[in-house]
């Protein structure tokens, strides 16, 4: 099958066709000419070229597609990514692989956390389900409250994909250490006229043998606890349920202050953990429930610095795996907030 597409792609140009740079096959005709006189359509067909056919390309085209709405914004975006004519438009075997660059799926994750997304897909239904509730991607600001951990920076660059960037509530564990006065701050930079989106939880790893709590990152032979500071906090936590070891007292410099506070607040749950037969998969939704009343109190108190629009709330719990397959988030709420904080509906499944 390679071999026959490698033909192929060798014998294109000279029957009329050319190869562009995500693989397509298009008519030598279409680029034999100057961007100038060729018409708005064609222009646009050439800008769709310039993105993979997986979902997250297909968002991003559609983003970028709303913006050039001007036959010179056009021409301009085509000539910023050095598309000229049939030279800059072909490409070679090796290039239309290497343009497959889509992560792949990692089937373990949905046997461990059923109904989880792949983050492709977590983005397909936050976007759907806010257009169905009159959100605009470009006056929506996103705040994330995600663990510090380098693994859990992909999903925040998949929504800076259709947001454009993202406010950073989160410290160790996902919690939103930001808390209140972060909330305010992201509040004040909302665009005119636009909501915000909050996106928390806390996160987990599933490694390449199914083993939850751990995930082998990148240039190390072996991995490690993931999420650490979670690992941590529940060994902690067991010892003083079972009372060998005494509560920690409350820290008087900020040092290792959030430590402190991932072991304190998810001390209420230390039964629970005890009683589990899975500790590691039961220790990520013991800490999104923690997190959920954390950030509901958050909202409540400022809410209200919300001008005009409108707070939509998605909490769940982030999955990380090995390199090179996709992460994934379970959605276990959605909720939409009033600008004075108070909720309105939920649409988890709206």
């Amino acid at each position: 099958m390679r071999i026959c597409l490698s033909l192929f792609l060798t014998l294109a140009p000279a029957y009329g066709f050319v190869v562009t740079q995500n693989g397509r096959v298009r008519p030598a005709a279409l680029f034999a000419t100057s961007l100038e006189s060729l018409s708005v359509p064609e222009l646009k067909d050439m800008v769709k070229e310039q993105y993979s056919g997986s979902i997250m390309g297909k968002m991003r085209q559609d983003r970028v597609l709303k913006k050039l709405t001007m036959k010179q914004d056009l021409i301009d975006f085509l000539d910023s990514k050095g598309v000229k004519g049939p030279e800059s438009a072909t490409t070679s075997l090796a290039e239309v692989v290497s343009e497959e660059t889509d992560l792949k799926s990692f089937d373990k994750v949905q046997e461990i956390f059923p109904n989880s997304l792949s983050n492709a897909d977590l983005a397909t239904f936050i976007t759907s389900t806010l257009s169905a509730k009159g959100y605009d991607d470009g006056k929506t600001l996103v705040a994330t409250s995600l663990c510090c951990d380098e693994v859990n920076r992909p999903l925040e660059s998949d929504l800076r994909e259709i947001y454009d960037t993202n406010f950073n509530m989160g410290g160790l564990a996902g919690f939103p250490f930001g808390g209140a006065t972060s909330f305010g701050a992201m509040a004040a930079h909302i665009p005119d006229g636009g909501s915000c989106l909050v996106v928390y939880g806390p996160h987990v790893g599933v490694d390449s043998t199914g083993a939850v709590g751990t995930v082998e990152r990148r240039g190390r032979a072996n991995g490690g606890s993931c999420c650490g500071s979670a690992v941590a906090a529940s060994g902690y936590v067991g010892s003083v349920f079972k009372g060998d070891a005494e509560k920690a007292a409350l820290p008087e410099d900020a040092l290792d202050a959030q430590q402190y506070f991932v072991g304190s607040m998810l001390m209420p749950y230390a039964e629970r953990l005890d009683a589990a037969e899975e500790k590691m998969k039961e220790l990520p939704y013991a800490l999104y429930d923690a997190q959920t009343e954390l950030m509901g109190r958050i909202v409540e108190k400022s809410g209200g610095a919300v001008a005009d629009g409108t707070t939509a709330v998605l909490g769940g719990i982030q999955i990380n795996t090995p390199p090179g397959y996709s992460d994934y988030f379970l959605p276990l709420s959605f909720k939409l907030h009033d600008n004075e904080g108070k909720e309105v509906e939920d649409i988890m499944w709206a």
